[in-house]
């Protein structure tokens, strides 16, 4: 029986110590920074090494409604003392912190955390930690935040207005002030267009997390519940352009009011309030591909034209300058305008030349168009094939047609860009003379007429055959083959001047806009080749391009911690893209 006993206790006593360093290890803290913490308060859970140690962390615990940050070195501290023999004891501490962002209120269970020590695996602490988030009541009475509200459901390509109000009790002294969005440009798929629906304003507020700020407004003030308030308004106005799920993670107005006087070099004490915008979200619904013309262009939303010219009479052979606006709520930056050229109605016109100016809140085309017959006597009304999210169909806004006289001052031929060029004489080879050889030359000396004939009708075909083949192949000196050609080399001067991963995205959708043939705008958003009818690219190109496409969203939309776009994978990307030809 005392053999039984000294052998469990010889089992204890060695499990005890790995047990110890498994919950505890010395030289190891780890704790919640408050246990106890008003919704929006900042927490977040001190990890302290004594000594100079190697540390790493494993993967941190999943728990619902908490969300957890990297870990993140806050400090490291040295100092030295003198044992009592005189020698120098060098003492060592270093500090990290991971925040915990809580979505709402209520008590959480945080696991112990995963961490490596000098090799060793621990849990730490030995227990789980307890956190507990409350509802801050005073924020309530003292602060105002609120949203205008928006769809439900919109479109891809149909904008929308976000709109934040905040505010506080005119009785309370400002200290400072911060909006805490997490969504702030770190949603996919989704881009913010400047318009005067997003006010400049002459104030900005930080967002967090990250150190940016935005531009706000100054509103009159507004009562409530007998309270007067100070209200201040954050606008701004976006674009989906993929179908999906737009979310609005739960926004946080921060407010710290002064509660005590400063001295020369400082500002005094503080007291912080939080007041809460619930999370919603905003699903986005494709283009219907049912009842979508073969016009259709890209034009999304509720979208009127007008027109005007600056005169109506003018001579045969004159130019008219048609202005032709489109405005309302749509996305007027992003769709392609008409092309008269290829409309039947503006067959009795010739197309000069177009200027395209672009803004969030109006698109504005002038066309310059000669009539060539002095019988027009009206310039046609323009059509724009609009999917309207109104009413969830395709219709056609057109301009009304506009009256116009002709007045026809041309020669005698009838041509309004003057008489046709005299044609040149043909050239008469009949007075040509053969030069004749040495007399002790024969009469069969040199190429004779027959293959001189010959020659010169092969160079005739030669001549035909290729200019065939250009024509089928397009001009290589027009302004279109050269942009293909030049496409490559501006990427890769555009890519060694960008300085981050917005100006790498940029400089592609330029790449590809030169090689498609389309505008840059036209691959904002888009994953697929397909799109631009490069159809016989190789289901590898294809998936090099998502993959290129997915990197950049996420470098520019990911927010702090995400990696920047790496220039070389997007140079590596054109360079097959030009060799398979697109």
């Amino acid at each position: 029986m005392i053999r039984w006993i000294l052998m469990l206790l010889s089992a204890v006593a060695i499990v005890a110590p790995v047990r110890a360093a498994q919950g505890a290890p010395e030289g190891l803290q780890v704790a919640l920074s408050s246990a106890l913490v008003k919704l929006g308060e900042p927490v977040g859970i001190i990890i302290r090494v004594e000594g100079d140690r190697r540390v790493r962390f494993g993967p941190l615990p999943t728990v619902d409604g908490l969300s957890f940050s990297k870990v993140t070195q806050t400090g490291r501290q040295q100092s030295v003392s003198y044992d009592p023999r005189g020698r120098p004891v060098v003492e060592q501490r270093t500090s990290f912190e991971v925040r915990v962002q809580p979505s709402a209120i209520g008590k959480y269970s945080i696991p112990p955390l995963s961490i490596e020590l000098d090799g060793q695996p621990v849990k730490a602490p030995a227990a789980a930690m307890a956190l507990e988030v409350v509802k801050d009541i005073a924020a309530s009475q003292l602060l105002l935040f609120e949203r205008e509200d928006l769809p439900a459901t919109v479109y891809e390509g149909e904008p929308y207005t976000l709109e934040l109000r905040f505010g506080w009790d005119v009785t309370r002294k400002l200290a400072d002030a911060e909006l805490q969005l997490p969504w702030w440009e770190r949603q996919e798929g989704v881009i913010e267009v400047t318009s005067k629906v997003s006010q400049t304003g002459t104030y900005e507020i930080p967002i967090r997390p990250g150190r940016r700020a935005a531009a706000i407004e100054k509103l009159p003030p507004v009562e409530r519940d007998g309270r007067r308030f100070d209200v201040y308004r954050l606008r701004r106005r976006f674009v989906a352009t993929r179908p999906g799920t737009v979310r609005f993670d739960r926004s946080l107005f921060k407010f710290s009011e002064l509660v005590g006087r400063g001295g020369v070099f400082s500002r005094g004490a503080s007291r912080d309030f939080y007041a809460p915008i619930e999370p919603f979200e905003i699903e986005v619904l494709p283009v219907p591909e049912e009842g979508r013309p073969l016009e259709w262009s890209g034009a999304v939303g509720e979208i009127e034209a007008t027109r005007s010219v600056p005169r109506r009479d003018i001579d045969l052979g004159d130019a008219i300058e048609l202005e032709v606006r489109w405005f309302g709520e749509g996305n007027l930056e992003f769709f392609d305008p008409p092309d008269l050229a290829r409309l039947p109605a503006f067959d009795q016109f010739r197309l000069l030349g177009v200027e395209d100016r672009k803004s969030p809140d109006e698109r504005v085309v002038t066309y310059d168009l000669v009539p060539l017959d002095p019988a027009v006597d009206e310039v046609p009304g323009v059509p724009l094939s609009v999917f309207d999210t109104a009413s969830g169909r395709f219709i056609t806004t057109s301009t009304d047609p506009l009256e116009i006289r002709v007045t026809a001052t041309a020669g005698p031929d009838g041509d309004p860009f003057g008489p046709a060029e005299e044609a040149e004489p043909p050239l008469v080879m009949r007075d040509i003379q053969a030069r004749r050889g040495d007399e002790d030359q024969g009469p069969g000396s040199g190429p004779g007429p027959l293959l001189g004939g010959l020659l010169l009708a092969g160079a005739i075909a030669g001549w035909a055959t290729l200019r065939t083949a250009v024509r089928r192949r397009g001009d290589p000196a027009g302004v279109r083959a050269r942009q293909r050609r030049g496409a490559l080399g501006l990427l890769r001067r555009e890519l060694r001047a960008a300085r981050g991963s917005e100006d790498a995205a940029a400089a592609l959708e330029r790449f590809l806009a030169r090689r498609c043939g389309t505008s840059p705008e036209f691959w904002i958003g888009r994953s697929s080749l397909a799109a631009a009818g490069a159809t016989e690219v190789s289901s590898e190109l294809e998936r090099r391009f998502a993959a290129l496409r997915g990197d950049l969203d996420r470098a520019l939309f990911g927010g702090e911690g995400s990696s920047e776009a790496d220039p070389d994978g997007v140079l590596a990307f054109a360079q097959a893209a030009v060799k398979e030809g697109l």
